[in-house]
């Protein structure tokens, strides 16, 4: 049976996180950290300083307001979480200890086969996700910060002139219709691109990850609870010890990703709202750009939808699995723990935005209903007329 090392799977984590000046060994940060970090801030200044010159000015365009806020957004989102990551080192780097010497006790036990090759079925399609997930967000946003290039081609093959176009609309301080001065801002335009996939692909990776081994920790507690036997009571107390143990971790995780799934809760409506508004009234160059910006919103919060999903599934089987074991036979001790377990599994465990919403299926449908909502009034209200 085929186990990953768990080195590997994080291999390609800590090889983002070395591209971003982030250690992982918690020694101190780099110089490329604080480069690309300076560099991204920069950037989101840059559009917010022209998201508030549009505001005030008299020729204000609704619509391209609206078309501004989804990349101040992730923009936005990248540094939170990045900064989130940063602070929480020392928490993750203790988490994914503890977390990999449990994964080697996975590894190492031969009684349950069938469980084991379930969970390395599962470690597999995660490791295997992720990896795409990289890909995906790394095309998505070669062809948005290169399709300006395209455009500036066509432009000139019809009207034969050349056009000087940035991919996001930002504010600097020399003109921008020079093609040297144009040339500085589209490279560091495009760079911050990178730099937000970069920063957001990772995060997600190592909360995929992080969560996907704790729900595996979950399914082993469930199985060994499942098949406890008065002749074999005598291991629940080790049990529930370990049990315990997998809580804390998940207080940890929770901890560590409170913030970023806070922020990803609050702006992902309004950023699913806005780039379908745009989509559907707004210019037909920028709309491929607003097409791959929606679906990788869509994509990141789908994916923390269905891991704060399993987390709560696993969880709740362990109550599941207690109820099922043969505790009718066994003495009176015993029945009290499965018990304790039974009452403790009514509260699952579940990843939180702050405890302001719960990480599941149903906050990424209300996330959905939510962006409907807000893109029905933006086209009832919404005159075209008034922007000419």
């Amino acid at each position: 049976m085929y186990f990953p090392e768990f080195e590997d799977i994080f291999k390609q984590i800590k090889k983002n996180l070395k591209m971003a000046g982030i250690p992982a060994d918690n020694s101190m940060l780099g110089l490329k950290f604080y480069i690309l970090f300076v560099n991204l801030m920069l950037m989101a200044g840059e559009e917010i300083a022209f998201f508030t010159s549009k505001m005030s000015s008299q020729d204000k365009s609704f619509l391209e307001l609206t078309a501004l806020a989804p990349c101040i957004g992730i923009g936005v989102l990248s540094l939170v979480k990045i900064v989130c990551i940063v602070l929480k080192r020392c928490h993750i780097t203790e988490l994914m200890n503890q977390l990999g010497k449990l994964y080697q006790e996975i590894v190492d036990d031969s009684k349950q086969t069938e469980l084991r090759k379930t969970i390395s079925r599962k470690i597999v399609h995660v490791k295997s996700f992720t990896t795409y997930y990289f890909v995906l967000n790394l095309v998505l946003i070669s062809v948005y910060n290169f399709s300006t290039l395209l455009f500036m081609l066509y432009s000139y093959i019809k009207k034969e002139t050349v056009k000087l176009v940035l991919p996001y609309d930002v504010i600097v301080p020399f003109s921008t219709t020079v093609w040297y001065n144009w040339l500085v801002v589209y490279v560091h335009s495009i760079s911050c691109g990178f730099i937000c996939v970069l920063y957001y692909t990772t995060v997600d990776a190592l909360y995929c990850n992080l969560t996907s081994l704790i729900c595996s920790n979950y399914s082993v507690i469930s199985n060994e609870i499942e098949q406890l036997t008065p002749n074999n009571a005598h291991t629940l107390n080790n049990i529930v010890k370990r049990h315990q143990y997998i809580l804390k971790l998940s207080d940890v995780l929770e901890e560590i990703f409170a913030l970023p799934n806070l922020y990803n809760v609050l702006v992902a409506s309004v950023e699913i709202c806005v780039l379908s508004f745009n989509i559907m009234t707004g210019d037909w160059t920028k709309i491929p750009g607003f097409i791959l910006f929606l679906l990788s919103q869509i994509l990141q919060i789908l994916v923390m939808s269905v891991f704060g999903e399993n987390l709560i599934r696993e969880s709740s089987r362990v109550g599941e699995a207690a109820f099922k074991c043969e505790w009718y036979n066994m003495e009176e001790k015993y029945k009290k723990m499965i018990l304790t377990i039974l009452i403790r599994s009514h509260k699952p465990k579940q990843l939180t935005a702050y405890n302001f919403s719960v990480i599941c299926h149903r906050s990424f449908t209300k996330i959905i209903s939510t962006a409907w909502s807000y893109f029905t009034i933006l086209k009832t209200v919404y005159n075209p007329a008034e922007e000419q």
